[in-house]
């Protein structure tokens, strides 16, 4: 298996939701800022850029010409921000798993390598396939699918693994149903990580929490 974890209420949960909480406090603050209006209209800006536009940063890309790595700078400044807590008990599954582990996000890689060294489960996880990677146009854009298999070619023989012939040993856990269809299309193995009762029919498993992970028995 290869397994790809989004970062975000996905490699943490909603228990810890504070976190993604502040960091989007920090991108309504950047929309403020960068639209020229109050904090409530920036907070429905961020949110509908967000569902039009897959992320707010895309939104204001096409927007207002902003510049992802000035975005990322302002949202990320550590002062700011909440981390995840230790989780040892998240090391010991995610080392449990057989085969190689990689954070597939819509962020920048400092966002989530911070959160899992917080988590104490950065020595787990072999690369994060982020963002700026994916040439700044994330999930559930096709072509980011495209950019993770592409990578995945080129890293795992240098890592000692092969690629897949079997895509349904490719395995998304993610806390988004929008961003399961696209993987659900190419064959691969999708995991809805969600509280929620809610589900799709290209959602192969659905378990409300990450530590429910090793119920599956994958």
């Amino acid at each position: 298996m290869v397994w790809l974890f989004d970062y975000d209420l996905t490699l943490y949960g909603a228990e810890e939701r504070c976190v993604l909480n502040s960091l989007d406090h920090r991108i309504s603050l950047f929309v403020q800022k960068t639209v020229g209006c109050d904090f409530e209209t920036a907070h429905k800006v961020r949110t509908d850029y967000l569902e039009r536009y897959g992320t707010t940063l895309s939104g204001l890309m096409a927007l207002h010409h902003t510049n992802p790595d000035d975005f990322f700078d302002f949202i990320h400044e550590p002062e700011y921000l909440i981390y995840p807590k230790k989780a040892p008990e998240k090391l010991a599954l995610l080392q449990s798993l057989k085969g190689p582990r990689f954070v597939f996000t819509n962020g920048r890689h400092d966002w989530s390598e911070a959160g899992m060294a917080h988590m104490g489960i950065d020595s787990a996880i072999d690369g994060v396939f982020d963002l700026k990677l994916l040439g700044w146009e994330g999930k559930p854009h096709e072509s980011a699918y495209d950019k993770m298999e592409n990578w995945l070619a080129q890293k795992l023989p240098a890592m000692g693994f092969e690629m897949p012939t079997n895509k349904r040993e490719i395995v998304l856990l993610d806390d988004g149903l929008r961003n399961l269809e696209p993987a659900h299309r190419r064959g691969w193995t999708t995991i809805f990580v969600n509280p929620t009762t809610d589900s799709a029919p290209y959602v192969d498993y659905h378990i409300p929490h990450l530590m429910n992970l090793a119920d599956l028995k994958l």
